[in-house]
């Protein structure tokens, strides 16, 4: 279990959907649950973007879709 603050998720989100993260920030993020139940909320449905919105293309994580769901969570987060 990990602590993050709602400003360090929305940078997770931020910089997974900007292309700026490392190749295992993702994972660890999406993997480690978060002591904030609703902060873990947002995580879990991260993690589960790939089953309930099948990449099209190859290598992506998610459709156009769930990359819509995490814009939305982002900015949810920033406001």
């Amino acid at each position: 279990m990990t602590r993050m603050s709602k400003s360090e998720v929305a940078e997770q989100l931020d910089s997974f959907l900007s292309g700026r993260g490392e190749s295992w920030d993702w994972d660890d993020f999406v993997s480690v649950k978060i002591d904030d139940p609703e902060l873990d909320r947002i995580r879990v449905l991260c993690a589960g973007l790939p089953t309930k919105y099948p990449a099209q293309k190859k290598g992506a994580y998610c459709n156009s879709q769930g990359f819509a769901v995490l814009q939305s969570l982002l900015e949810s987060l920033r406001k």
